[in-house]
């Protein structure tokens, strides 16, 4: 038997890589997945692989750093499949090419960044949580953070900030939720790579395995804090980075 028969999932970010190979992984074991993303395209190129592969899916175009779209989505996932089991929070980033020390970083970055990461966050897990705690069944909240919130890294103060305070977050939600039988956790992955990021090696030489990490690795981690056999976890953040954070190797130098 599946390990998501009857489940239904509702993921931010399900348009991107580790949010799109979550979501199709999910629907493989069973699951009915809510397939969000601010990007309408890829939500239709996430929906028709599952379904593609004979899974349940609906698309819903989300703008994750708004709460009433958020509410709206996780409404939206409930009307088609008349439930909620898993909200996954993915929908995030760093800055990227706009990657500045904090002394010279702009009003609009930082806030760009922590609207999405940390609000977003926010956003889905109360909207998600309201939800759950009104069907009285339980549930899973699981936001992705990331290494650099534990860690530190030079120019993405803003990023490391909205990813610390979404592992804040979550612990005091775990507290909250915990007597309603809704857990609440975090995975931090490290360096993932991603199919339009060509230079492998940047991957290979951020962990100590020397293994270049795949969006399957972190969904693996999220699959696992889904099912039954994480019923005793809450309030935790699992380090996905194949050692990175020992020495955050490959950073600070």
């Amino acid at each position: 038997m599946m390990r998501f028969s009857n489940k239904v999932a509702w993921i931010s970010g399900a348009g991107g890589y580790i949010g799109g190979t979550t979501a199709r992984m999910l629907a493989a074991e069973g699951a009915a997945v809510a397939v969000c993303d601010i990007n309408e395209a890829c939500v239709e190129k996430t929906v028709s692989a599952i379904v593609g592969a004979g899974g349940k899916a609906v698309g819903i175009v989300c703008d994750i750093t708004n709460s009433a779209s958020v509410d709206a989505a996780v409404q939206k996932a409930v009307e088609t499949f008349g439930r909620l089991d898993i909200m996954v929070h993915v929908a995030g980033g760093s800055a990227r090419d706009r990657m500045k020390e904090l002394i010279q970083q702009s009003d609009d970055v930082i806030q760009d960044i922590i609207g999405v990461n940390l609000f977003g966050g926010i956003w889905a897990s109360r909207a998600a949580a309201q939800q759950l705690v009104k069907e009285g069944h339980g549930g899973r909240i699981i936001n992705i953070s990331s290494i650099v919130a534990m860690e530190g890294l030079k120019g993405c103060v803003d990023y490391a900030a909205s990813k610390g305070g979404l592992i804040a977050m979550s612990r005091s939600l775990a507290k909250e939720l915990a007597s309603y039988g809704i857990t609440v956790n975090t995975v931090a992955p490290g360096v993932v790579q991603r199919p339009a990021y060509h230079d492998e090696n940047y991957s290979l030489n951020t962990n100590f395995l020397h293994i270049k990490c795949e969006a399957t690795d972190i969904a693996n981690m999220v699959l696992f804090l889904a099912s039954d056999e994480a019923r005793f976890i809450t309030g935790q953040t699992y380090v996905v980075d194949g050692g990175r954070s020992l020495a955050m190797k490959g950073s600070d130098v």
